[in-house]
């Protein structure tokens, strides 16, 4: 949630510091950026989910080791396996939209700065 409020601060900004040309390029920055903000959100929940999930089906695991049912174990196993895979693919593209949204304000700046250096 506090990254959604940066990408859209620093946006807002550039839009109403914008003027000419430069502003439709502010705005659909803004647009990317606030994209990338809700994007990046979901996809963190996603990832605390499947973190979760794996954290479960560890525990599970580990009962069923303690109480004798190795296969049961085994299986619990393998499904924390896969949700921790999961929790890192999330992660990983999580962090990829992040990044995304970040290239979009700051290509917002640039273009204002160099709207700014033409005179406007």
């Amino acid at each position: 949630m506090q990254m959604k409020h940066i990408f859209i601060a620093a946006a807002l900004t550039l839009t109403l510091g914008a003027c000419g040309d430069n502003a439709q390029q502010v705005q659909d920055a803004t647009a990317k950026a606030k994209a990338a903000a809700e994007s990046t959100k979901l996809q963190a929940e996603q990832t605390a989910q499947a973190a979760q999930q794996a954290a479960a089906a560890a525990t599970q695991a580990a009962q069923q080791a303690k109480a004798g049912d190795v296969s049961g174990a085994a299986a619990s196993a393998g499904q924390a396996a896969d949700a921790a895979k999961n929790a890192t693919a999330n992660a990983q593209q999580t962090a990829e939209t992040a990044k995304q949204g970040v290239q979009d304000v700051k290509d917002a700046t640039n273009a204002a700065k160099k709207d700014d250096a033409g005179g406007h």
